[in-house]
């Protein structure tokens, strides 16, 4: 598991991502946060279940 922090920032860099394509292409902001979320969890799952399996 990776440190809280890391959690944190990564939230927060999504919301700002987030922001900055829902002004550049307005409705899109909801799909990149739904795309970006999915792909960050997915990511976390992975590395926490090859930490387990490897230690």
């Amino acid at each position: 598991m990776m440190p809280i922090w890391v959690y944190v920032v990564v939230a927060f860099v999504i919301a700002g991502a987030s922001f900055v394509v829902a002004q550049i292409i307005p409705g899109a902001g909801m799909t990149f946060v739904t795309t970006a979320s999915t792909i960050w969890v997915s990511y976390a799952i992975w590395r926490g279940r090859r930490r387990a399996r490897l230690g």
